[in-house]
């Protein structure tokens, strides 16, 4: 008999089944021959088991469940195995031996799952062990699990029980225990308990993201919470719509999203071992439109794909795992990377390798399709290119390049017809190769600067991917090739040149540096000479500023005159017409033709008549006013014009003023201008006669209370502290000054000399000398003026002398004379063909010495014709000579002629004084000094006048005696203002700002020989401009930031604006609380003014200078006449026709209506002048 094992052997299994054979044979038939053996047949194939009782066990639990019927195996408990009978010794002892009947003591509980379950039961716990019973009838009341009985469901004998958890016995809390499996209660040897406890809990979800995805599904959904990690089954759906769980913990699940056949939000259900679960808020899920794509950019790739490719579309962001799938035939597909969301319109993704063989993706350009697969859903196909494969041409010897010069070029095919620089990756050694440059044909990048280390190789090798596909190109050497013999020669050439140069450049670096050795050791003596000085000048300034208060500050000097106002007449010709003065033809009779005088006369009467017609006035201003070649000089003088005619009627004059007002503001507000800028600036007939109405009526103000006094004592404080320092006469550019542009930069040796002036010719009745502080530095011309304002101070300036007309003289001992002079033989003449104005230092004149003024005609000035002369001839201004006053305001002579330009000459020479024109320094030998030291005497200009100027400014902006007229016009703002609602107040702060201190008080303020019979304060205009800058700036309503940089008029005054300011505002405010003025009382005002200055002008040369611009306008005057109804009523165009011709004929014939206005009894001052009559 043969036996044959069919399988493995025992050590496997424990159990081989083995053939069973019988081989029969017959021997001993004949000698020498071989037996032969014959097989009988097996037909039922009959076998027989051979087993290991050993092998089919390991514990005491499987050795007794073994099939007893076809197993004969015990568990031998003295040797711990399984065993058949015959194998364990004393099995006679019932402890040694325990056959199938039997129950296997000490059960071991290995593990169990879950760790948790719900309070409610219904959890499957699974317990796997060892030796946990033979039956079911074992186990069926014996697993308890933390105290509560779990129900079997399933089991696997002795190996594994699956029980149903039962109720926990305490809710809301949680309940821990072991699992224990008691298979006999009579012996703790029967007795099992896990080492880890199980867990009664209620899980709690709490949060989920994201709470909204795709309808298609597949979006990975997460719950937070506690305990989620309940029991042996979780169940989540959303409405309808289940949710795959992936995987879970205690703290969190996380599960796949179905798809939704609609939109829309639907509330999260959660069962835990089929048990649902109350959630503390409701939680939703929102399935919106699945995203879609528009096109992707570039639509081509290569066939082993990783090309970058922008894909655009809508609702991206709600995709987790998009990527890019490419179709092939049949169920052929390829799936790229996922995609990389850059925000919900755009992402990028790489595209997947090109389905087909490998035959197939030659370098022929092909076409395939692609699909999106948006989190597990298909969406969206098109079709791609597949372009050729990149090919590159490898390196058949290491590339020599040397580091951080040369670049790296790689020659190739089909590099760029599907890649751009961000799909291709060049390494070297391993470490990046940046790209450079790409095209079809090559590539360069830039190699790293030292040789990469590790490459494992002696060079390091080229490594370039594009996309998905990887190429070995060769390597690079950094390592110098050896040089040729001309490179050599040629590099040493270089170095020998190098060191002849270099040679030559030391040498020319010695000699210059010699040079500047010099040159610097001169500069430095400069700058320590000039520090001197500096230092000098900053002490000298110091003890200014500390002194000047206490030594200028005080009143005004003895003897200051009176404040000189002009008369009515001159002060308003002044302010109108500044250029023309007492010249104007307002001041004058009108001189015509004899035989013309009669007809003219009548035509200005009936233009006068016409004027008092409110149609016919308001016509003509917005006719003329209308046309553009009205430009604003004409507005001015038109303005000016009418208010002189209509002056002796100030109240028709006011009511016109007020309509063209009203006109005004409504334009502005209609056209939407900047309403704070009105009246800033006399753009309009309407504002310049405003500006002569306060002219007019503050005439009596000035003269009667402080503003007009205060303002002639701060020019005679500003004039007399200007002359106790250096002024130059021809810049005008002075030590004491308040502006930064006048201010003398320069620093001058001067003494102050006393000398006394002759008084024989004087009009003083004692005979003593008159004392006069002068500079040595001064001018002949400026001795002059000094000695004339001590000598005939209690005089009009219109009734002295010039110092152009007079000689100045220097008694040098009993009878010696010298006759002194701004420019004479003795003159000093310097380089560059200057010459400059004699001084007292010229002469050398002493202190005390005695002066004397005489007429150039050599004669005594004759005082009788000063105190004779009448007002009349001061009008007359014909021929000025020596006895006849000069033009007002005509600067000396000298300066006259020399400070208008900087190349004035005398017989070829250039004029200076102190400084010349061009530069800041008195000669040219003289070193520049850093000018801005000299501004501290800004400062100490600024504190010897800032009582003047408070003062000043506190008269002008006092409350208690406010005119009329300034009441009644801010009270017609205001109203102007409500009418058009305005309510910004800062507007009409503005408007009361640009009407009375802007052009009234600046305009007295920087020409205040407007106001007094003076000089014209052409030296003291800087110091007068800083002073109006600063009232302007108190009336102004914004803030300026104050730098460094910032105009010093405006840092001067810094710190008294917010005081000035509400000095302003405070004025503004009591005016507008005091009781308003009616119409009645203030047309009484008016008639008052009319009749007090009844006659003062000549109204027919006003109305001559006027009916110039009628003439002018007289067809668009006429047209708007004739649409005018009220103008037709009165026949003003017929009236103004008749004028016309009138004017224009040699003869008067009289006219259907005669004036009244201006009758023979008017104003003999106004009647016509015939030439035979003068």
């Amino acid at each position: 008999m043969l036996f044959e094992p069919y399988g493995t052997s025992l050590l496997g299994s424990g159990s081989t089944p083995y053939g069973f054979n019988v081989i029969w044979s017959a021997t001993g038939f004949a000698v020498g021959k071989k037996s032969i053996n014959r097989v009988l047949d097996n037909v039922a194939s009959l076998a027989i088991d051979v087993y290991s009782c050993e092998n089919l066990a390991t514990n005491c639990g499987r050795c007794l469940t073994l099939d007893a019927d076809k197993y004969d195996c015990g568990w031998c408990s003295l040797d711990s195995k399984c065993a058949r009978p015959h194998q364990c010794s004393n099995r006679q002892i019932p402890e040694n031996w325990l056959n199938a009947s039997q129950l296997c003591p000490n059960p071991v509980i290995e593990d169990f799952k879950p760790k948790k379950g719900s309070i409610f039961g219904g959890t499957r716990v699974t317990i796997n062990g060892i030796n946990l019973g033979r039956h079911v009838s074992d186990v069926e009341k014996a697993v308890q699990i933390a105290n509560v009985p779990c129900e079997v469901v399933e089991y696997v004998p002795s190996q594994k029980i699956v029980c149903v958890t039962g109720k926990s016995p305490i809710k809301g809390s949680n309940e821990r225990g072991v699992v224990a499996v008691t298979l006999r209660h009579d012996s703790l040897k029967f007795f099992a308990h896990s080492t880890e406890h199980f867990s009664y809990v209620q899980p709690v979800v709490s949060s989920m993201k994201p709470v909204k995805g795709p309808r298609s599904g597949g979006t990975d959904v997460t719950l937070t919470g506690v305990d989620l990690d309940t029991g042996a089954e979780v169940t989540v759906r959303f409405g309808q719509i289940g949710c795959k769980i992936l995987e879970r913990a205690s703290g969190w699940l996380r599960c796949r999203m179905g798809a939704s056949g609609e939109g829309g939000q639907f509330p999260l259900h959660i069962a835990f071992d089929g048990q649902l679960q109350n959630l503390p808020i409701p939680i939703y899920f929102e399935f919106t439109s699945d995203p879609s794509v528009q096109s992707i950019s570039p639509n081509k790739t290569i066939p082993s794909g990783g090309i970058t490719v922008d894909v655009y579309g809508q609702g991206f962001t709600l995709l987790q795992r998009p990527r890019m799938v490419f179709t092939g035939l049949g169920d052929e597909k390829s799936y790229g990377p996922a995609c990389s969301i850059e925000d919900d319109q755009m992402m990028k993704c790489a595209t997947p390798t090109a389905p087909g063989k490998d035959s197939d993706r030659g370098s022929q350009e092909r076409i395939t399709e692609y699909a999106f697969d948006f989190d597990g859903a298909e969406l969206y196909r098109s079709r791609i290119k597949v372009m050729p494969s990149p090919t590159f041409e490898t390196l058949s010897e290491p590339r020599f390049v040397r580091p951080g010069e040369d670049f790296l070029t790689l020659n190739g095919n089909h590099l760029n017809l599907a890649a751009s620089e961000r799909d291709i990756d060049v390494k070297v050694g391993g470490e990046p190769c940046p790209l450079t440059a790409l095209a079809n044909k090559v590539l360069t990048c830039q190699p790293p600067v030292k040789k990469p280390r590790g490459a494992g190789k002696l060079n390091p090798e080229i490594v370039v991917t594009v996309g998905n596909a990887s190429f070995s190109i060769g390597e690079v050497s950094y390592d110098s090739p050896g040089l040729s013999s001309s490179l050599f020669f040629i590099i040493m050439f270089f170095i020998i040149f190098m060191i002849a140069l270099i040679i030559c450049l030391i040498v020319l670096y010695r000699r210059k540096s010699n040079t500047h050795q010099r040159q610097m050791k001169y500069l430095k003596t400069q700058m320590d000479t000039i520090e001197m000085k500096v230092a000098t000048e900053c002490k000298e300034a110091f003890a200014e500023l500390q002194t000047s208060l206490n030594q200028y500050t005080a009143d005004l000097p003895l003897g200051t005159p009176t404040a000189p106002f002009l008369e009515y007449k001159d002060y308003c010709a002044r302010v109108l017409f500044p250029n023309a003065g007492k010249n104007h033809a307002v001041l004058k009779n009108l001189e015509v033709d004899t035989h013309k005088a009669e007809a003219i006369e009548a035509g200005l009467r009936e233009f006068h008549k016409l004027l008092m017609n409110k149609t016919f006035l308001l016509t003509m201003v917005r006719t003329m006013e209308a046309n553009k070649y009205f430009v604003g000089k004409d507005r001015v003088y038109v303005g000016s014009l009418l208010m002189v005619v209509l002056q002796e009627k100030m109240g028709y004059c006011t009511e016109m003023l007020k309509q063209l007002l009203r006109e005004l503001i409504e334009k502005t507000v209609e056209k939407k201008f900047q309403p704070k800028i009105l009246f800033r600036r006399s753009e309009s007939i309407a504002e310049r006669m405003l500006a002569a109405w306060f002219t007019f009526l503050l005439h009596d103000h000035l003269k009667t209370y402080d503003a007009g006094k205060k303002l002639y004592e701060l020019f005679w404080g500003i004039k007399q502290q200007m002359e106790k320092g250096p002024q130059d006469a021809l810049t005008l550019e002075a030590r004491y000054s308040l502006s930064e542009e006048k201010l003398l930069r320069a620093t001058f040796e001067y003494k102050e000399l006393m000398v006394f002036v002759s008084a024989s010719d004087s009009v003083y009745s004692s005979t003593q000398d008159i004392p006069v502080r002068v500079l040595d530095c001064d001018t002949i011309t400026q001795v002059k003026e000094k000695c004339l304002d001590a000598k005939y101070r209690g005089y009009r300036f219109a009734d002295r002398p010039a110092p152009g007309d007079m000689e100045l003289e220097w008694k040098t001992g009993m009878n010696g004379k010298m006759a002194l002079q701004d420019i004479d033989s003795s003159s000093r003449v310097e380089g560059g063909n200057w010459k400059r104005l004699n001084t007292l230092a010229h002469y050398n004149v002493p202190n005390n010495a005695i002066l004397t003024l005489t007429s150039k005609s050599n004669s005594l000035y004759n005082l009788s014709i000063l105190s004779d002369r009448s007002e009349k001839s001061s009008v007359s201004m014909k021929t000025p000579g020596v006895g006849s006053p000069k033009p007002w305001g005509a600067p000396p002579s000298v300066i006259a002629d020399h400070a208008s330009s900087s190349a004035d000459t005398d017989n070829g020479f250039k004029l200076y004084h102190l400084v010349k024109p061009t530069e800041h320094g008195p000669t040219d030998s003289q070193e520049k000094m850093v000018t801005e030291i000299y501004l501290t005497r800004l400062l100490m200009m600024k504190g010897t006048l800032a009582k003047f100027i408070t003062s000043l400014l506190e008269s002008i902006f006092s409350s208690s005696t406010v005119p009329p007229c300034i009441k009644y016009m801010f009270d017609f703002m205001d109203e102007q203002a409500r009418e058009h609602g305005i309510n910004d107040p800062e507007v009409v702060h503005a408007w009361k700002s640009n009407a009375l201190p802007l052009r009234f008080w600046v305009n007295l303020i920087k020409n205040p020989h407007f106001l007094f019979d003076i000089q014209k304060p052409t030296k003291i205009e800087g110091c007068l401009s800083v002073v109006a800058q600063t009232l302007m700036d108190a009336c102004s309503t914004q803030d300026h930031q104050l730098t460094k940089d910032s105009p010093s008029s405006k840092l001067l005054f810094a710190k008294d604006m917010y005081q000035y300011r509400d000095l302003v505002d405070s004025y503004y405010t009591e005016i507008s609380m005091t009781p308003r003025i009616d119409d009645a009382t203030m047309g009484a005002n008016l008639s008052a003014e009319s009749r007090q200055h009844n006659g003062e002008f000549h109204v027919f040369s006003a109305l001559n200078e006027l009916y110039k611009y009628l003439d002018q306008y007289k067809e668009s005057i006429i047209d708007a006449l004739e649409s005018n109804e009220h103008a037709q009523a009165s026949r003003l165009p017929g009236r103004l026709q008749d004028l016309l011709a009138l004017m224009e004929s040699d003869y008067y014939r009289a006219t259907d209506y005669e004036s009244s206005t201006l009758g023979l009894g008017y104003n003999s001052n106004s009647r016509l002048m015939p030439r035979d009559r003068l």
